[in-house]
């Protein structure tokens, strides 16, 4: 029993050499670390933006130690540049601790991101307190550290101090601070204060703006002119034209029945009338019937120039 346990220890031991020869064998150009309280939720958002140097070999896996009110991390991305990071196929582990909590992650890329809120803001009326340690795992060619300011915030105050940078585009007020040569173990404080008289988040105050104008089609988008005008036009043309034949259908009926009501009459005139009108007795003013050549009341002859 003895002899096993001299042996695991003695793996372990050789293990752990190997373990921290890999950790220290990589070597990071820049760290860029942003700090977004109450952005889009009632906690802070950190943002990590690494840079391994091009002498790390790839795959290369870095262990970074996060607080320990980090349970998780919401986003792990690796590439070839800053811009091309993606989150498929990334590998990493959480493991959360009594002091820290460790993210590792295997690098198939240069470039790593990771993302994560954490909960220790301290919120005591409207003012707010947080603070952010770089514990030094690494050292770093060239340090960064920005803080965007909450939306409607005051009083922001930064230990040590952050020259102000300007305003971004989306109206948040940002200062940073850089150091460069940090060594591995060295350890970077930084202590945020404000005072802020709204638990909203910053999003709930951003303005939507149109990526174009937008009276300009964007490409792919369906607008009313380009889509739904030229049926309505269309639609309008065959309402247009079925209201003309129903129209000229009821005209032709109408002209149909008027000839046909004009012939009937017609024909019962000549039938009443003959061809001179009608004929009356000469005698004694009855009128005749067609076809009569004697008067049916005096019997007297019935002559066609009578009047």
């Amino acid at each position: 029993m003895h002899k096993w346990f001299a042996i695991f220890a003695l793996l372990a031991i050789m293990l752990l050499p190997a373990r921290a020869n890999a950790q220290s064998a990589v070597s990071l150009d820049q760290v860029d670390i942003a700090v977004w309280p109450e952005y889009d939720t009632a906690d802070v958002l950190v943002i990590y933006k690494i840079a391994l140097s091009p002498q790390t070999p790839l795959p290369a896996e870095i262990t970074l130690r996060l607080p320990a009110s980090v349970q998780k991390t919401a986003v792990v991305a690796v590439g070839t540049s800053a811009e091309a990071v993606s989150d498929k196929d990334v590998v990493s582990s959480v493991v959360p601790g009594a002091d820290f909590t460790r993210v590792t992650i295997k690098a198939n890329g240069q470039f790593i991101q990771v993302e994560y809120y954490d909960s220790n803001l301290t919120k005591t009326g409207n003012e707010r307190q947080y603070a952010f340690d770089w514990l030094g795992d690494f050292a770093v060619k060239q340090f960064r550290f920005g803080l965007r300011e909450p939306l409607k915030s005051s009083n922001v105050k930064v230990d040590p101090a952050l020259p102000a940078a300007g305003t971004d585009t989306e109206g948040f007020r940002f200062g940073e601070f850089t150091q460069a040569d940090v060594k591995e173990g060295q350890k970077l404080s930084f202590a945020i204060s404000y005072q802020r008289d709204t638990d909203s988040p910053s999003t709930s105050f951003l303005q939507v703006q149109s990526s174009t104008p937008l009276t300009q089609p964007v490409p792919g988008q369906s607008t009313w002119t380009t889509t739904y005008l030229p049926w309505a036009l269309g639609g309008l043309g065959l309402i247009l034209l079925l209201i003309a034949g129903g129209v000229y259908l009821a005209s032709g009926k109408a002209n149909r029945a008027s000839a046909k009501s004009r012939k009937r009459h017609v024909a019962r005139s000549e039938e009443d009338d003959g061809d001179n009108g009608p004929i009356h007795c000469s005698q004694c003013g009855k009128r005749a019937q067609p076809g009569d050549r004697f008067c049916r009341v005096c019997g007297a002859r019935i002559r066609r120039s009578d009047a």
